[in-house]
């Protein structure tokens, strides 16, 4: 890829892509962040990198993982600092209220475990096995774009299901990563 193609398809994509992260990250600033990573490393690539193949799909899968990224970093850094807050108060919060982990885990088994049955087995070969999305894929014999429909769909039934547990999301996410 030349510089010239390089400039025509920044010029040409840089707002959309910065749309499609804007729709996962819902933030500006970081929208803009996730778009110039993904030339980034479109830049770092355009000698291997073939300009007839489907480029515009390239660039908007990049910006989604890239985007998917900076949320799940965020909501790191958001479970610290409120792990730090929980910390700080955990001697008074334990005298009004004690968080019972094994319910939480219980209700979170329950939700996957109400999930259709192969979409449950991607997400937790995805969440807890640690599979990338082509090794499921391969293990079940089943197209990578079948294994992104069914992790989606388990990510929204699981927040509709978990709704009423927002208020404890910290601890939600630490027990669906296997804390």
């Amino acid at each position: 890829m030349t510089e010239e193609q390089f400039e025509i398809i920044f010029k040409k994509s840089f707002s959309s892509l910065t749309n499609t992260a804007y729709s996962i990250v819902k933030d500006k600033d970081t929208a803009r962040d996730v778009a110039q990573q993904t030339f980034i490393k479109l830049w770092k690539i355009k000698d291997k990198i073939n300009i007839d193949d489907n480029i515009n799909a390239y660039l908007k899968r990049a910006v989604i993982n890239t985007a998917i990224n900076e949320l799940e970093k965020s909501k790191r850094i958001i479970v610290d600092d409120e792990l730090t807050v929980f910390n700080a108060t955990e001697s008074i919060e334990s005298e009004k209220k004690e968080i019972d982990t094994d319910a939480l885990i219980k209700i979170t088994q329950k939700a996957i475990a109400e999930l259709p049955e192969k979409c449950a087995l991607v997400f937790n070969l995805s969440r807890y096995e640690g599979m990338t999305n082509k090794e499921i894929a391969d293990y079940l014999e089943i197209s990578i774009k079948a294994v992104e429909k069914h992790i989606t769909k388990a990510i929204k039934e699981l927040k509709i299901k978990l709704q009423p547990y927002k208020h404890l999301l910290p601890i939600l996410i630490l027990i669906m990563v296997g804390f």
